[in-house]
């Protein structure tokens, strides 16, 4: 691992805050936070090209948590690949078709509770490196209350820390 990475983190941690909260950015910040992005990206996703991570709000970081999903009255349960603050990926042989609305549970393992979230399936078939053999499905994450949006951002943030670990 590069030595540089936890410091990346750290400094897109901060920018990523003052990005998605209150405060306003500067350019050179924002020019910073995308900088550092894209390093981040290009650590977890190699060969993933900078242009379709570019359009991401964040960084997609590994986090292999148990799901459960709900569509049309069936529940399957499944592996979450990756995370991000907009949605997650899901291993899956059968995924839904793209706009499917779903009811999602992560379970953390650290605290041993449950995540409950309401998504969409916006992509499918390609997984995380976007090789065919990485099947399943990319959901975005809707309807978020205030304590769900949390409940994502703590688990994001601690996926993250947990990823960029020696």
């Amino acid at each position: 691992m590069n030595p540089n990475m936890p410091a990346a983190f750290r400094e897109y941690m901060t920018l990523e805050r003052v990005r998605s909260g209150e405060q306003e950015i500067s350019v050179a910040e924002y020019q910073r936070w995308l900088q550092l992005k894209r390093v981040l990206n290009r650590h977890f996703q190699p060969g993933v090209q900078d242009s379709h991570e570019d359009r991401r709000e964040s960084v997609r970081v590994p986090a292999r948590l148990r799901v459960a999903f709900q569509s049309d009255g069936e529940i399957r349960e499944s592996l979450m690949q990756n995370i991000s603050r907009g949605g997650l990926f899901i291993s899956t042989t059968e995924p839904l078709p793209l706009g499917t609305k779903v009811e999602i549970r992560v379970h953390t393992e650290e605290s041993g509770e449950n995540i409950d979230v309401k998504a969409e399936v916006a992509s499918h078939i390609a997984g995380p490196g976007l090789m065919n053999e990485d099947l399943g499905m990319g959901v975005r994450f809707i309807e978020l209350n205030e304590s769900q949006a949390k409940a994502i951002d703590e688990l994001y943030e601690h996926s993250l820390r947990r990823a960029i670990k020696p």
